[in-house]
């Protein structure tokens, strides 16, 4: 017989205060609600609050998504500029323009001839610090400036990083907050549903346990396979695996079923299991989506009446950036 599972993952405890909540407020209302009074106030309550800690937290997130697109690209355009600076000075070195010691200046190595590497940002930071602050104190010591990119277009480009480098920590902070504040409130979240689920088998168990965990179903109670038994078609409809392309289980996918205006969510679980009831039959559509990953569709999904689909998913990482910044030498060494 199939057993409840409870929510593991903010977006599942989302889902399950999000369902009797919309179960409630259709319009004609249910003929039958399942929750006592105290029960209802109380979701009203904590499912507003849940929705504005979870709404702050995508909020949150996605500015720091999008601040970390212009880090990347001010990182290779700073890195880019302090190496071209080094790379001149090193170059009036060999000509004999400039004394070896000048290198001092910048902090490299008066012996040597390579300029550093900036792979990360840290080491932009880093070298753009030294870069600025030698070329400020050679010129300053009657040196000749270096023109080609000049000191002016070097600390452009190194600010514009370090303004959005600093945006990025503050926009981390922040949704590292908003994430907070949801874990703050999950205990309490978690005994909610608890007794939301525990009140719905109750109104709606008249002994015919396939035709409770339907109704139930209705109203948020999300039920799995018992360990090692095999689905039924009594109480399934779509079941499937999602995993990585090397077959490694994905947990917490979030799966959105589409069939006409009728949308129900889903997410996996540790094992990369999910599962649906009992669906109106159908020709559906199914979207699997989780950060870091391409988002996966599925068309033409054929559901009939008493019968099992199984439904095996695959999802494509998402191509990240390059490592950007300088790693050449004036003298064409790797």
């Amino acid at each position: 017989m199939p057993s409840r599972r409870l929510p593991n993952s903010n977006s599942e405890r989302s889902n399950a205060l999000n369902r009797p909540t919309e179960r409630v407020n259709q319009i004609p209302p249910p003929a039958e609600i399942p929750y006592t009074a105290t029960t209802l106030s109380k979701l009203s309550l904590l499912q507003n609050a849940y929705q504005s800690n979870v709404a702050a937290a995508a909020a949150a997130l996605r500015g720091q998504t999008d601040i970390t697109a212009v880090v990347n690209e001010t990182r290779a355009q700073a890195g880019y500029f302090i190496a071209d600076l080094l790379d001149a000075m090193q170059r009036a070195v060999r000509r004999g323009a400039f004394n070896a010691s000048v290198r001092a200046y910048y902090q490299l190595p008066v012996g040597e001839s390579k300029i550093p590497r900036m792979r990360t940002e840290s080491e932009v930071l880093e070298w753009g610090t030294k870069a600025i602050q030698g070329e400020t104190e050679r010129v300053a010591a009657g040196g000749v400036a270096i023109t080609f990119p000049d000191l002016s277009e070097v600390e452009e480009a190194f600010n514009a990083f370090k303004n959005a480098n600093l945006q990025q920590a503050e926009r981390k902070t922040a949704y590292e907050n908003a994430q907070q504040a949801i874990a703050n409130s999950n205990d309490e979240v978690d005994k909610l549903i608890l007794k939301l689920w525990n009140e719905t088998e109750t109104f709606f168990d008249e002994g015919d346990k396939p035709a409770m965990r339907r109704k139930a179903r209705e109203w948020g109670v999300v039920y799995v396979p018992s360990n090692g038994e095999t689905p039924s078609p009594a109480d399934f409809s779509l079941i499937g695996k999602v995993t990585k392309l090397d077959g490694t289980p994905l947990a917490d996918v979030t799966l959105m079923l589409a069939l006409s205006n009728l949308a129900i969510e889903t997410s996996t679980d540790a094992s990369g299991n999910y599962y649906y009831g009992v669906l109106t039959p159908g020709t559906y559509q199914l979207l699997a989506t989780k950060d870091g990953f391409d988002d996966a569709t599925q068309a033409d999904i054929g559901i009939e009446a008493d019968q099992l689909v199984e439904l095996n998913i695959t999802m494509q990482p998402t191509a990240s950036e390059p490592d950007v910044g300088p790693a050449t030498e004036p003298d064409g060494e790797p």
